[in-house]
């Protein structure tokens, strides 16, 4: 079964506090938990390691589990305009897909 948390990041390119697309605070709470249990890396870390560069952005942050795993799932805006995707195992930051969108 297929889990999927919707977070935004604002504008500016900074992040504040996740909010859930149904503002479902039970799926705030559970990433939250997973994150102080060491299940998962914090989204500072992950954004440290894939940053959004000069001038770019993060668009859209989706946090997914399914079967036991929980991937990031990072938009990013880059300062040329392109859009990447990036899939992200987030027990161990470890990239696992990165697309650039059309």
């Amino acid at each position: 079964m297929k889990t999927v948390f919707l977070f935004l990041a604002l504008a500016a390119g900074t992040t504040s506090p996740p909010i859930t697309a149904d503002d479902d605070d039970a799926g705030f709470g559970q990433i939250r938990q997973w994150v102080r249990e060491g299940r998962i890396l914090p989204l500072q870390d992950i954004l440290e390691r894939y940053p959004p560069g000069p001038g770019g952005r993060l668009l859209d942050l989706e946090v997914e589990q399914d079967g036991g795993r929980v991937v990031y799932e990072l938009e990013i805006l880059h300062a040329d305009g392109r859009v990447v995707e990036l899939k992200v195992d987030a027990r161990d930051g470890r990239l696992i897909k990165r697309e650039i969108e059309d």
